[in-house]
């Protein structure tokens, strides 16, 4: 062979090596569009997504005319904290409840609000939180959450059963005098709530009055049908109460003096016949004692013979300062 088909020879198998490469080239350059160029309604990339698993761990705190929904963050691997196309968002679901609904399978519940999937999350916790700011005192509510992934499908509703009925609670500490100095600041009627203190009330019934024994205050039932019950201590590391820690009035328990000594940082639950409107269920915590009052925090269950008494935890955005009243 000379050296003119030679080279001839080697510039065509270099050429066809070319159009090779060029071939394999343009069937990955396809295939990367085919893969990362299309979107349609329920396809991400071209990968169909699979609806995402149910959110899990939800539970509610009730709140005064509000109800906070917790439920646990869903991640995916690799979960680096950025977006992932599985989880976009979480719906929040809700429904009136009344006794017997839970037996209901197929029970209708509502949409009431929406939580992307980097909104309200609290690393510390691992969990989502939506406020409900329409729910009412005196109402029963049932709560489900669901995820919701790029492509807009949704997973199931989640299956913890959730109820909750928002109460009154105290957003400032209240102060209760000694009987004997100030028997006109001593009692309390939780029926009247923000106004539990104030004896001028058409309708005050004391249901709690608190007496010194020396240096050491007692809390005494004011009327019969009134039923007290030491919960025991509530803190936290720095010595704040925990009032979230008592969450349920119990069936049993209650003293049957009707004088309990108050000790700082314990929690009260307080079983109340008001006859006749059935019987409601209360409680107070003690955050501080002076020589000659107390400070309270409380909250009261408006529906008869519910014992939740569950209050959402301080999140540290409210500064609360003690009722001071001049004697």
């Amino acid at each position: 062979m000379n050296k003119v088909n030679a080279q001839h020879l080697d510039g065509f198998q270099k050429t066809n090596r070319h159009m090779v490469q060029m071939g394999v080239l343009g069937l990955v350059l396809v295939s990367m569009m085919l893969l990362g160029g299309c979107e349609t309604e329920d396809c991400v990339n071209c990968i169909e997504l699979p609806p995402p698993v149910v959110p899990t761990g939800v539970h509610s705190i009730s709140g005064d005319n509000e109800i906070i929904v917790k439920w646990y963050d869903i991640s995916y691997f690799p979960y680096d904290g950025t977006f992932n196309d599985n989880v976009a968002s979480y719906l929040i679901y809700s429904r009136y409840y009344t006794e017997g609904d839970d037996e209901i399978p197929n029970r209708e519940f509502f949409y009431i609000g929406e939580v992307a999937w980097n909104e309200n999350f609290n690393i510390d916790t691992g969990l989502h939180s939506f406020i409900d700011t329409e729910a009412v005192n005196g109402e029963r509510y049932e709560y489900a959450v669901a995820a919701v992934n790029s492509a807009g499908r949704e997973s199931a509703l989640s299956y913890e059963f959730v109820i909750d009925a928002p109460l009154p609670h105290s957003l400032a500490p209240v102060r209760l005098y000694n009987h004997a100095s100030a028997p006109q600041w001593s009692a309390f009627d939780f029926s009247e709530m923000d106004f539990g203190r104030d004896q001028q009330q058409p309708n005050f019934n004391a249901d709690i009055e608190i007496h010194y024994q020396g240096a050491v205050p007692y809390v005494h039932t004011a009327r019969g049908g009134v039923y007290l019950q030491d919960f025991g201590v509530f803190i936290d590391n720095s010595g704040e109460l925990i009032f979230e820690g008592v969450s349920w009035a119990p069936a049993e328990g209650y003293s049957s003096t009707g004088v309990i000594e108050l000790i700082p940082g314990h929690i009260y639950v307080v079983e109340l016949d008001d006859y006749p409107h059935g019987i409601h269920y209360a409680k107070f915590g003690v955050p501080g004692i002076e020589t000659n009052y107390v400070e309270i925090v409380w909250a009261y269950q408006t529906i008869a013979g519910l014992p939740e008494l569950s209050v959402p935890e301080d999140d540290g955005n409210n500064v609360s300062t003690p009722e001071i009243i001049s004697l």
